[in-house]
Formats: C-alpha cells, structure tokens, sequence
C-alpha cells in the first residue's frame, strides 16, 4: 500500500485554490486511453506534460504524482458541488415563481 504522507505540519507555503479555475483546466485537459511501450495493459489519464503544462505541480513535465493527480481531482469535485447547489437554488427558485404564477392564475 502506498500512503503519501498528508500531514499539515511537514507542510509550507500553504495557498488556497480556485475550485472553479481548477476544473475549467481539467476540462480542458486530454484524457486518453493508452499503453505503456513494450507493455501489455490498457490505461486511462493525461500525458504528463499536458497535466504539468496546465498545474504546474510536481517536479517536472515526465511524470504525474498521484498525490497531485488526487488533488486536481478533488478540487475539480468541489466546484461540480458547488455548481450543482447554484442549480439546485435556481431550480427551487424557479419553481416557487410557477408557483406563485399558477396561483395567481388560477384564482382569477
């Protein structure tokens, strides 16, 4: 099992994150599904130097840390969340006004 270790305290120049900006760059990202050369077995992911070219995490455009990968991931989840509760708001509000446009209607 590979566990890389997360702890706040071995942990500097800490920056919060644009969810919204984050999964507008994986949007734009190229997922593909490929093989490693002179390997059997299918995979699914970015090239690394696409995913280093939009983050800019890691320590070059070769390789894609999972610790990185996991969190582009879960920042992109985030802003889905909050998008869907916006649709959710709006979706309740509109439906109040059809309400309240149907009442209005139909008592006359």
């Amino acid at each position: 099992m590979l566990i890389h270790s997360s702890d706040r305290n071995r942990k500097e120049d800490i920056e919060e994150v644009n969810y919204r900006k984050i999964l507008d760059l994986v949007n734009e990202l190229p997922v593909s599904s490929w093989q490693y050369k002179g390997q059997a077995g299918r995979h699914l992911g970015p090239m690394a130097q696409d995913f280093y070219s939009s983050f800019g995490l890691g320590n070059g455009d070769t390789g894609i840390a999972s610790v990185d990968a996991d969190g582009v991931a879960l920042a992109a989840i985030k802003a889905l969340i909050n998008e869907v509760e916006k649709l959710k708001e709006r979706i309740s509000e509109l439906e109040n006004s059809k309400k309240k446009h149907q009442k209005k209607h139909h008592t006359r």
